[in-house]
């Protein structure tokens, strides 16, 4: 099945030369599915797209794969090894990335429930692919607590160096859930003088074989928004979260680390929302870097005149950033995702979801450092976009109802 798509746009040189319309939609798996993420081969235009998928009460990790000219995409190939061991989940889908040669990367979580808990235990799964996503070797463990006090590894983010260094950002909960276990409990005791969720990141340096320790990035995150990380041209590393500040204030924020260092910088604060909530929204930020060097950061803020999406760019990695530009801030706008890409243009790509109409939407657009290009935008029905783009070829991914879509412009 697929599913004509007029998009009609002109970027006028923002991400890309040409017209960016996308082709046809694809279907890569009719129902059952959840949040796809996508990644593109620069060498040959190949796109790579991974979910979760569920039926008959069984979730496991799948890749389809789609060559430029090849027709349908192949059919899809289940990551997992161990039957059922994947969980679905907006905030946190299953990621896939490429390394240099060609290797391709997926990440997800797991659950475990657990007796007397609300909210199950999680761990991070890997597996990698040396033949093109064609199979995939045996899972590893991410998280390097694993067979310790059962506990939350999840809202991860996957990327890969140039050098092939393989980078996973996540929320981390150890320290909180080992803390409550120690904690002598009484009924109705609140969860007062434990600690918040911890930022964490681990690396592998031997192309997804092996995680090294995980580091902490920084603490009191906003336990249910995705993390994102992305490298930039020198080979720093940068993780973005939504951030607790006092009063329930919860700001989007970008740390920084120079090439192979642990420890990470101060996180800088993307724009001062001051958005106080005594929730969470489940909407995490977006992070890429343009072929000019510039980080570009979206994110959804849910403050009272400012409620919206929200793009913003920092000239000097990430020490600070100009004054964000609106993506969609017209009227009530509920959390809402949005995913970025960049290719070899002065700009990137924004995907998101727009939900003000009777239909949600998928809307595509272009960026340059001022925000999102005035063009006219076609949209797509549907929701939970995934977005890539490299050597030319952009591929957007995302859900109709149940059903996966794919569309790629060449």
């Amino acid at each position: 099945m697929t599913v004509a798509i007029a998009w009609g746009v002109a970027a006028c040189g923002a991400a890309g030369s040409g017209d960016p319309a996308l082709g046809p939609a694809l279907t890569l798996a009719q129902a059952g599915g959840s949040r796809p993420t996508v990644a593109v081969d620069p060498r040959t235009g190949t796109v790579f797209v991974a979910w979760i998928g569920t039926s008959a009460g069984e979730s496991n990790v799948y890749l389809a794969r789609y060559e430029p000219g090849s027709g349908p995409a192949v059919a899809p190939v289940r990551v997992n090894h161990i039957p059922g061991d994947a969980a679905p989940h907006d905030q946190a889908p299953a990621q896939v990335a490429l390394g240099p040669e060609g290797h391709v990367y997926v990440l997800w979580q797991n659950n475990t429930r657990i007796e007397g808990r609300r909210f199950p235990a999680s761990d991070l799964r890997f597996a990698r692919s040396v033949d093109g996503g064609k199979s995939f070797e045996p899972a590893i463990t991410v998280n390097d607590d694993a067979g310790d006090v059962p506990s939350s590894h999840t809202f991860h983010d996957l990327a890969v160096a140039a050098d092939g260094t393989i980078f996973v950002s996540w929320i981390d909960s150890r320290e909180r859930d080992r803390r409550s276990v120690a904690m002598p409990r009484h009924h109705g005791e609140g969860e007062d003088g434990l600690p918040g969720p911890e930022i964490r990141i681990a690396r592998s340096l031997d192309g997804g074989r092996s995680f090294g320790p995980s580091a902490v990035v920084d603490r009191e995150a906003c336990p249910c928004c995705r993390t994102a990380v992305a490298i930039g041209p020198d080979g720093s590393v940068y993780v973005a979260w939504r951030k607790v500040y006092d009063g329930n204030v919860r700001d989007v924020v970008v740390a920084r680390a120079d090439p192979g260092a642990s420890v990470f910088e101060p996180p800088v604060r993307v724009h001062a929302d001051g958005w106080s909530l005594d929730a969470c929204p489940h909407a995490g930020p977006a992070l890429a870097f343009d072929a000019a060097g510039r980080l570009h950061v979206a994110w959804y803020t849910g403050r009272e005149g400012r409620q919206g999406l929200h793009h913003a760019v920092s000239e000097d990695g990430g020490r600070s950033f100009a004054a964000p530009t609106p993506v969609l801030a017209r009227g009530p706008v509920p959390p809402s995702q949005v995913r970025l890409a960049a290719d070899s243009g002065s700009g990137v790509w924004l995907a998101w979801e727009d939900r003000s109409g009777d239909v949600g939407r998928v809307v595509l657009a272009a960026a340059g450092a001022g925000g999102p290009s005035r063009f006219r935008r076609e949209a797509v029905p549907g929701a939970s976009p995934g977005l890539a783009a490299a050597g030319g070829t952009l591929a957007l991914a995302w859900l109709d109802g149940e059903a996966v879509r794919l569309a790629i412009r060449h």
